[in-house]
């Protein structure tokens, strides 16, 4: 892995619903944060569903980034998906970064794609977790190489929010042993969502200052952060709040334990502006500057 070069700082995701947010909030925005997949168009050619980007939306997008960092956190390439991953996914990373340069992308550790019976690729709704073998490392291994090589930028993989408990795993194996075991052998990088972790200790009891001490954080790259909801006892990872309190206790413990932390984004939808407020997204980006600017980075 080819590492970021400086520091990027305090990140907000962009989408065309919170343009005008990030507009606003521009002088304490450091860079932003977009999913390419939000601004493309699915076309049906041949019998077959194809992605494209919207020429409007991508003008829009690059506006938004022509004087300020920006990195992407894609949604759809599914780089778990054992029939094979989303091959149209990097089509749009390779019309994205031939018009931006971006210090490193990022991707979901998952799967959200499987193909039918007729070979057509469709998608399972939501991103499902991975089990945590060997034989998966194995799989991901060979994706990232070819990533790695492809686009000559970092590559960050995300940790998950899980419903499920007892996921199959390789005896005496657990999320995060699985992580190190990635990150060691891959060099990929690791975008660490601490609401994420607080999810799963909501739903699953899993204490999460108790997993950041057993991971390897010097393959955090970056830091997300959000707010969400909870739906039928679960607590949801669909980044509509404000940032709960446990979570910005996370963030104060791992932001100096992180030695190549590049940046931390608050994440937002576009239907949290309305429940969250401009006043309050404001207030978020703060208290992660004062958070970020109070450590003292030794790189």
């Amino acid at each position: 892995m080819i590492r970021p070069i400086g520091r990027l700082g305090v990140g907000f995701t962009w989408s065309p619903g919170l343009n005008k947010v990030t507009n606003k909030l521009a002088n304490i925005i450091d860079f932003l944060e977009i999913s390419p997949d939000i601004i493309c168009r699915e076309l049906l050619i041949n019998e077959h569903i194809t992605l494209d980007f919207s020429p409007e939306l991508l003008a829009l997008a690059l506006d938004a980034t022509a004087k300020r960092p920006v990195v992407l956190h894609g949604l759809g390439l599914s780089i778990g998906s054992a029939s094979g991953w989303n091959e149209q996914y990097l089509n749009i990373l390779d019309t994205f970064l031939s018009l931006r340069d971006v210090p490193w992308h990022s991707e979901h550790l998952g799967f959200l794609c499987t193909k039918r019976p007729n070979n057509q690729l469709t998608t399972v709704g939501v991103p499902l977790p991975l089990p945590f073998t060997k034989e998966v490392i194995d799989m991901l291994a060979i994706r990232i190489k070819i990533l790695q090589d492809r686009f000559f930028i970092p590559f960050l993989l995300e940790n998950t929010s899980y419903y499920l408990p007892s996921l199959p795993s390789e005896p005496g194996w657990d999320e995060i042993v699985f992580l190190n075991e990635l990150t060691s052998r891959t060099n990929c990088g690791l975008l660490l969502d601490l609401y994420n972790l607080y999810c799963n200790f909501i739903n699953q009891g899993i204490d999460p200052f108790k997993n950041i001490g057993r991971l390897n954080l010097e393959h955090v790259i970056e830091i997300h952060i959000a707010g969400g909801a909870t739906h039928d006892g679960f607590l949801l990872d669909v980044h509509s709040d404000i940032v709960p309190e446990p979570v910005w206790q996370l963030l104060e413990y791992v932001v100096p334990r992180a030695p190549n932390l590049r940046g931390i984004v608050y994440e937002l939808l576009d239907e949290g502006l309305y429940v969250v407020g401009l006043d309050n997204i404001h207030d978020q980006l703060m208290r992660i500057r004062n958070i970020y600017d109070n450590c003292n980075f030794s790189n």
